[in-house]
């Protein structure tokens, strides 16, 4: 019982060091946002974690439309009401799906990218070297990282629910042989301005949670090139841990909470 006990506060004291960390370098990155030397790196940054991305987000969620609509049309042919198809693909896409969606791909992605580049800095001493350099590492590595997430994720989120709606509709009109009419007025009659304002705050969380993450473990990397491995697996571990927390409790928030 006393091992049980011991083994449950050191589980609980890693999770509030791990918690103040991000908090800390959050709060760095962001006081680093406002500097004018941003700039430079963040139309690169830009580049890298929005348009890069954009080719694997699309594919991914035009498929992703496409199986929802051949998966619902079956079942809702049996009430009829297959019509519906198109209100339930983009109703689940704009709420949940494209958000999470969206932010797995980019954490599997750039998360990745972000940790073992930092990571190989870090071991190779050029963060060192930054900082005798007096450049802050936190506002020339992390804080440009930050802010382009924050921009792309909510256009690649609403490109990735657009797409999906356009995957099922040629699912539904060219092989179920719907009314492309019918469909699109269905896809879009379910969407509200809420799930809109919803769907861009998750993926602007999201974009936060995956750049601090994946900076931090960068940061932390230690032992080689082992350690480089090690703390790009962390990276991609802790953001898809944290994308689904945060979109639980923003989805209790948002839609279930009253």
């Amino acid at each position: 019982m006393e091992n049980l006990i011991t083994e449950i506060g050191l589980w609980v004291e890693n999770i509030l060091l791990y918690t103040g960390s991000i908090a800390i370098l959050l709060a760095h990155s962001i006081k680093g946002i406002f500097n004018k030397k941003i700039s430079r790196n963040l139309f690169l940054q830009m580049e890298q974690i929005g348009v890069n991305s954009l080719p694997l987000v699309s594919i991914i969620s035009t498929f992703t439309g496409m199986v929802m609509v051949m998966e619902t049309v079956k079942t809702l042919s049996k009430f009829g009401g297959e019509i519906f198809a198109g209100g339930l693909v983009s109703v689940s896409m704009i709420r949940e799906l494209g958000p999470v969606i969206v932010a797995l791909v980019v954490a599997g992605r750039i998360g990745a990218s972000i940790s073992a580049e930092i990571g190989s800095m870090k071991i190779t001493e050029q963060i060192d070297a930054l900082e005798i350099s007096a450049v802050d590492p936190i506002e020339y590595l992390v804080s440009p990282r930050l802010l382009a997430s924050m921009i792309m994720m909510p256009f690649l989120t609403l490109i990735a629910v657009f797409l999906s709606i356009m995957g099922g509709f040629i699912v539904a009109v060219f092989i179920v042989h719907l009314s492309a009419i019918g469909y699109m007025h269905q896809s879009l009659s379910f969407i509200t301005v809420k799930d809109v304002i919803v769907s861009i705050i998750k993926s602007f969380v999201f974009g936060i949670l995956i750049i601090t993450a994946s900076c931090m473990e960068g940061l932390r990397t230690t032992g080689g090139a082992e350690g480089v491995g090690k703390s790009t697996t962390k990276a991609v571990v802790f953001s898809f841990f944290l994308i689904i927390l945060f979109n639980l409790i923003l989805t209790a928030i948002f839609y279930f909470v009253k």
